[in-house]
């Protein structure tokens, strides 16, 4: 019983730490994360588990790992936003892969990719044949950034219209019934307001709806209970 508490409380302090330490690489998505971001991730999971089988391995000794592997992931990921040499050592730099329509195979083979695996990263990015590309940019992250030439891109509203509509943020004042303060608090409303525009706009009572959304240029969208 005692082995089985010291797995409960190591797991819950070393998922604290390691969402601790998470958050100091800043709000990225998975598709973002370099190489180095993924190190980081590998070495933190390897600290957590070896803290968590190893019973001679006395409790403080992950925290301390820890606290230091957070503190090193730190340091370097500072040092790298004010060095750009360091940073293009570690984290390595965006690479011009087409340019003007043409294929850089020194690029292309450096990252150990041919061409059938650059038309998949295309399709991804809704581009289905390499005659669309003007440029594409492999980011350091692995993704691609497309540049369509021109003929090849969907008209914006300012080339087919003179007057339209300009968008703005939606906000979710209710959901699935319930009012959402956040909301209201954002776009600087209140809950007569919304009552009251509610009926107004929709004909609907406030107490009957499901979902509410609004919008500054659209209005409301809802659906009744």
């Amino acid at each position: 019983m005692e082995d089985i508490m010291s797995y409960f409380v190591k797991l819950t302090v070393g998922l604290i730490g390691v969402m601790i330490v998470i958050r100091l690489l800043g709000h990225k998505e998975l598709a973002q994360i370099t190489p180095l971001d993924f190190v980081y991730a590998l070495i933190l999971g390897s600290i957590v588990e070896e803290s968590l089988y190893e019973t001679t391995t006395p409790f403080y000794h992950m925290l301390i790992m820890l606290a230091y592997w957070g503190l090193l992931i730190y340091v370097i990921e500072r040092f790298a936003m004010k060095n750009e040499r360091f940073r293009r050592v570690t984290k390595g730099r965006a690479k011009l892969l087409i340019n003007d329509g043409k294929i850089d195979d020194k690029i292309l083979n450096r990252h150990n990719m041919d061409v059938d695996e650059l038309r998949e990263l295309l399709r991804m990015n809704g581009v289905f044949s390499l005659r669309e590309v003007k440029h594409a940019i492999m980011e350091t992250s692995g993704r691609l950034s497309v540049i369509k030439y021109a003929r090849e891109q969907v008209p914006v509203r300012s080339e087919l219209l003179d007057n339209f509509k300009e968008n703005s943020i939606s906000y979710l004042f209710i959901d699935g019934g319930q009012i959402e303060y956040n909301a209201l608090t954002a776009a600087n409303v209140d809950e007569n307001w919304l009552e009251k525009t509610l009926k107004e706009e929709t004909g609907h009572r406030m107490e009957d709806i499901y979902v509410a959304e609004w919008s500054e240029s659209e209005g409301f969208f809802v659906q009744p209970k």
